[in-house]
């Protein structure tokens, strides 16, 4: 496993799904501050298709937000990942 997430499609698909959420709540584009990411079972291949994005608010301040997400295939989870947002830059 590669610890470079950037070279895989998932963490874009993460990426996009948190900071447009992150987005619509602030009327801003966001910074990134902390992202962390949950592999559970993407059997190796680290490309991921016909899949759903989950994502909710855990916690919102005026300043930042907390978000988790899950990426699911066939009703099980794949990948879990939680990310702290700034509107702050």
């Amino acid at each position: 496993m590669s610890n470079h997430h950037t070279k895989h499609n998932y963490y874009q698909i993460i990426l996009d799904n948190k900071e447009a959420l992150a987005t619509k709540e602030f009327g801003v584009i966001p910074k990134l501050l902390t992202i962390n990411i949950d592999l559970c079972n993407l059997d190796g291949n680290f490309v991921i298709n016909n899949f759903n994005v989950q994502s909710s608010i855990e916690k919102k301040s005026k300043d930042t937000i907390f978000i988790k997400t899950y990426i699911i295939i066939d009703s099980n989870i794949i990948v879990s990942s939680s990310s702290v947002w700034t509107n702050n830059c």
